[in-house]
C-alpha cells in the first residue's frame, strides 16, 4: 500500500476558501492584495495567511461550512481518487487551509487522513484568529507523520501538487507529480501532467499504481 497524498486547493479542488468568504463581508479587495504578495514571494505564507482570516472577523460558522461544502472539482481529480483507493492505496489531504474545506473534501474524497489549520471561533463566530499547523515548510513533515500513522514506509509516498509553496511536500515523497502548476514546478518533480488521466498513465507505465 501506498500514500498519495495530495495538496488540496488547485490539485483536486478550485476552491480558494478565504477569498470566496471574502466575498461574504465585502473585503474582496483586501485579501486579493494580501494573497497576491504571497504568490510574488513578497509576505511570509503564515503572515499572510493571518492577515487574510482578520479581514474575515464576525463570518458565522454556518457559512463558512456552507462555502466549504461547495467544492469546484479539478476535471479527473475524483474519478483519480475512486481509482487509487480501488487499488488498496491510502489518499491523504494537506491543505492551509481551514478545517471546513478539509473536513468537506475528506468527505468527498474518502480520503484516510487529512490535515489543515483551523478557525477559532467564539460561539458560531469566527474571531480572526487561526490555529497554524499547515504551512509550506511543515507539509513534507506532515505527509511523513501521516504516512506513518497509517504503516506506510516514506519509501511509498507518492505527492500531487500545483506550485511553489507545494516543494517541501514534493521533495518529501519518493515519486512526486504536478498538476496545474503551469511549469512552475518543472525541474522539482518526477512528472509534469497535463491532467488526471495523464497522470493516471504515467504511474501505470512506470509500475507505482
Amino acid at each position: 500500500m501506498k500514500l498519495f497524498a495530495f495538496d488540496l486547493e488547485n490539485t483536486l479542488i478550485y476552491n480558494e476558501l478565504l477569498p470566496d468568504l471574502a466575498q461574504l463581508v465585502g473585503r474582496e479587495e483586501e485579501v486579493r492584495r494580501i494573497t497576491r504578495l504571497g504568490v510574488e514571494g513578497k509576505i511570509d505564507w503564515e503572515k499572510g495567511f493571518r492577515q487574510r482570516a482578520s479581514f474575515l472577523v464576525g463570518v458565522h460558522r454556518e457559512d463558512v461550512q456552507k462555502v466549504a461544502g461547495e467544492l469546484r472539482l479539478v476535471p479527473g481529480a475524483l474519478g483519480f481518487v475512486k481509482s487509487i483507493r480501488g487499488r488498496g492505496h491510502a489518499v491523504g489531504l494537506i491543505t492551509g487551509g481551514p478545517s471546513e474545506i478539509a473536513e468537506s473534501a475528506s468527505r468527498l474524497f474518502k480520503a484516510d487522513r487529512a490535515v489543515s489549520n483551523d478557525f477559532i471561533y467564539n460561539g458560531e463566530t469566527f474571531t480572526g484568529e487561526v490555529t497554524v499547523q499547515v504551512k509550506p515548510a511543515s507539509k513534507g513533515v506532515l505527509a511523513l507523520q501521516m504516512a506513518e500513522s497509517l504503516g506506510i514506509a516514506p519509501d511509498d509516498i507518492v505527492a500531487f501538487a500545483d506550485g511553489v509553496m507545494d516543494e517541501r511536500l514534493l521533495t518529501q515523497a519518493a515519486v512526486s507529480v504536478a498538476i496545474n502548476s503551469q511549469g512552475s514546478l518543472r525541474g522539482a518533480v518526477d512528472y509534469e501532467a497535463a491532467d488526471f488521466e495523464d497522470a493516471y498513465q504515467w504511474l501505470k507505465e512506470r509500475g507505482i499504481l
